[in-house]
């Protein structure tokens, strides 16, 4: 009988995390909608094989993480967390132990496979040292071919897992639908961490290679897959667009309560994981320049709400070091939304100066709560801004220190100009994305049966 199927593996990994990243609310936003249509059975993989755990405790798991990531509930203790470790150690130990019995021991780290592989999409397959025969478990339950209805993968993660998706994709009755959220470590490789470009590209031929049916966030977004879809000579397969929509919470607080955080001063929002391609040292050479050269009741305040990312020891030095940013710009880690909506409610703009993105999540939660957003003049903002934020070079400090002091001002026509744009402004919903989800796929796929 159809049925849904869901990799929840992702949101296993990420139960001790403070808040939900851009992607972790993509997740919980799929699991929810194929709830209300009926019952969801949730696979978790591992590199020696995967496992389907019980529905039930599935959805208890989908519920808590929402509810602590949105501030209503205390975090999970070791006992709730236990069974999802248990999954998880068992597939380790099992690796470890048929990796012994196979020889493959030398490829568990990603730097031996790098040194045996190199970069050549031709080899790419290696990196996944499960794809080797003999050294992955596939359920009973899976083997044979009966499996009917429609998976969803909708994290990356999942899409270097080559013996994962050759399982799933033995079943012909059963559609496979994979979420593409960006391409930047294939176009953008000195942003990320090091063998990630190689690691995301055999994650985009896998899912050229496995997948029935790609969903992606932006035109952008799409027109870079076909780039890499010809380089790697896969074949043609459905890419729908359809954006990621707006959470009921941001609505929410689409009103400001100038009461909830009173603001001493002006101030700015950057929101995102402190990573390269954010560019985060734009803004911290624009406040070290405010506080060296205006009164220190006239520079602004900046919030950088987001955890320390990887290889940006340089801005992590500035923020730990540099005296004169003391008072003008505070860092702000696990934040949840119960407080983070407010506080972006009332600053005088969202400042997004990234160098490469895939959509712009944090854009359009800014632009539903009706905050004015001063952001890079790159091809996804300027499709999910629709025409409302300030853009600007990534480059050009002068333009933003410019914009940025105009933004502070008490009547500050460019902020009023914005603000009045944001009158036409239009969301995309949650509601809508499903519905061209289930156009794409067929509303008989996603019936359940038993």
């Amino acid at each position: 009988m159809s049925t849904k199927y869901f990799d929840i593996t992702r949101l296993c990994k990420r139960a001790n995390s403070t808040g939900p990243s851009g992607i972790d609310r993509v997740d919980l936003a799929y699991v929810q909608w194929l709830r209300s249509i009926g019952p969801v059975r949730y696979l978790v993989n591992g590199v020696a094989g995967f496992s389907e755990i019980d529905g039930r405790l599935g959805d208890a798991f989908a519920d808590k993480l929402e509810s602590i990531w949105q501030g209503k509930a205390e975090g999970f203790n070791a006992k709730q967390l236990r069974p999802f470790r248990d999954t998880a150690q068992r597939l380790r130990m099992a690796s470890k132990w048929r990796a012994r019995r196979s020889g493959l021991a030398a490829l568990h780290t990603v730097e031996r496979l790098h040194d045996l592989c190199g970069t050549q999409a031709a080899d790419l397959d290696l990196l996944d040292a499960s794809a080797r025969e003999g050294a992955y478990r596939v359920e009973s339950a899976w083997r044979g071919n009966g499996k009917t209805g429609c998976f969803f993968g909708i994290s990356h993660s999942m899409l270097g897992r080559t013996a994962y998706l050759a399982a799933l994709a033995a079943q012909p009755g059963l559609k496979r639908v994979f979420f593409i959220h960006d391409t930047i470590p294939c176009d953008y490789p000195e942003y990320c961490r090091e063998h990630e470009g190689p690691k995301h590209l055999l994650r985009l031929r896998n899912a050229f290679r496995y997948a029935t049916h790609l969903v992606v966030n932006s035109e952008y977004t799409k027109r870079q897959l076909e780039h890499w879809r010809l380089k790697l000579n896969a074949a043609e397969l459905p890419v729908e667009v359809i954006p990621i929509g707006v959470d009921e919470g941001v609505r929410a607080h689409s009103v400001y309560d100038p009461g909830v955080f009173p603001p001493k001063r002006p101030y700015f929002v950057i929101l995102g994981t402190i990573e390269p391609r954010k560019n985060h040292a734009l803004l911290l050479q624009l406040w070290r320049h405010f506080a060296e050269t205006l009164p220190a009741d006239g520079i602004p305040e900046l919030l950088i709400i987001g955890r320390r990312g990887w290889e940006n020891e340089s801005i992590f030095r500035m923020l730990d070091r540099c005296d004169c940013l003391n008072g003008h710009v505070r860092e702000m880690n696990g934040v949840l939304d119960d407080e983070l909506w407010p506080l972006l409610r009332g600053a005088r703009a969202m400042l997004f100066p990234s160098f490469a993105e895939g959509w712009g999540m944090p854009m359009v939660e800014a632009l539903t709560l009706g905050v004015p957003v001063i952001g890079s003049d790159i091809p996804p903002f300027r499709e999910a801004g629709q025409g409302i934020p300030d853009l600007l070079s990534p480059m050009d400090g002068n333009s933003w220190a410019a914009t940025i002091l105009e933004y502070a001002r008490d009547h500050s026509e460019s902020r009023s100009s914005q603000m009045k744009r944001l009158a036409e402004y239009s969301p995309p919903s949650w509601n809508e994305h499903f519905e061209k989800v289930e156009t794409l796929i067929g509303r008989e796929a996603l019936e359940a049966g038993a």
